[in-house]
């Protein structure tokens, strides 16, 4: 039977979009390596906005750390929301700040300093932001803890349109299984040093479980986060050729809404090319590019790659195009 649990921290229906971001690799912080830092960028001033971290250390030691957002220091005490003992030495911790008050649109800079003999362990980073947008609205459950499963252990999870996981295999050979009610295999976690950031669309209900042979295997499933979004229709058209080395790009904003932001990012052959930035794009409006490149005199095919994002709030929408020369 699965031991710990998963804490809703909010709830509710909100009048906008709600956007979500994880860094789900490892960090161990210690004497040796003292600090983490993550940069995110928010696309404007959200209502509400919440930092989650989760750590595993060992039971008898409480860390001593330092928390900063910006040149802000939010806390020098390690005060956990709610922990599970992982075994007789190690627990997870996890602890969740409201930082809305400081938040604020652009490009910020999260950092945790943990200067110790002892080793603090990083598992998950997450950041929820709450956007209000005229026309969107959405229901929400946002749950974080850690859920522990033991060998052939099994949970299953009431799900709302877009549901975000995050689960880490400990196992050395068990898998981490997530499947539908028909009992079909959604997402399989392997084992790894690294949590693992799920999306499952469209499903009601899902059984996650840990298959292995061995008692000493465990998987930990450390947040679940819910939303039910309705919003209107959001659309660009994308039209790409290219001539005598220059791409030519029109793009029309199709949707029922004005947009935010429209980036433009055009790799050839993986290797970055150009990368453009608009904002305010209104209904019906019209962005006609020419962007110069550089095409090696060679045998070998050259593709080029566009990515376009139109972003409102939380909101995105991506259209990829592929040409190949």
């Amino acid at each position: 039977m699965p031991k710990g649990e998963l804490a809703i921290f909010d709830e509710g229906d909100f009048e906008g979009s709600i956007d979500y971001q994880s860094f789900t690799k490892s960090i161990k912080l210690s004497n040796i390596n003292k600090e983490a830092s993550f940069s995110i960028d928010i696309t404007s001033k959200p209502t509400k906005f919440y930092l989650i971290i989760q750590a595993k250390r060992e039971k008898t030691y409480l860390p001593r750390w330092r928390l900063w957002f910006d040149n802000f220091s939010l806390t020098k005490e390690f005060k956990p929301n709610l922990e599970t003992e992982v075994n007789d030495i190690q627990v997870i911790s996890t602890i969740v700040y409201d930082i809305t008050p400081i938040t604020k649109e652009g490009k910020h800079q999260i950092a945790v300093y943990h200067p110790s003999i002892q080793t603090l362990e990083l598992l998950n980073l997450s950041l929820i932001s709450f956007y209000k947008i005229e026309g969107f609205s959405t229901k929400y459950r946002l749950s974080a803890g850690s859920l522990i499963l033991n060998r052939n252990d099994s949970v299953s999870f009431q799900l709302m349109k877009k549901s975000y996981f995050v689960i880490r295999n400990e196992s050395k050979e068990g898998m981490v299984k997530i499947s539908d009610t028909d009992g079909k295999t959604i997402y399989t976690v392997l084992p790894s040093s690294d949590s693992d950031e799920i999306e499952i669309e469209n499903n009601d209900v899902v059984t996650t479980t840990l298959h292995s042979n061995n008692e000493k295997d465990y998987g930990v499933i450390l947040a679940s986060y819910n939303l039910l979004e309705k919003a209107p229709k959001i659309n660009f058209s994308v039209d790409s050729k290219v001539n005598n080395n220059i791409i030519y790009l029109y793009l029309k904003n199709e949707s029922e809404i004005s947009l935010d932001k429209l980036i433009i990012n055009v790799m050839i052959n993986g290797v970055p090319a150009h990368f453009k930035t608009f904002t305010n794009i209104e209904i019906d409006s019209a962005i006609d590019l020419k962007l110069p490149i550089s095409i090696p005199q060679n045998k070998k095919a050259q593709v080029i790659n566009i990515r376009v994002v139109g972003i409102k709030g939380g909101y995105r929408k991506i259209i990829d195009k592929q040409i190949s020369l």
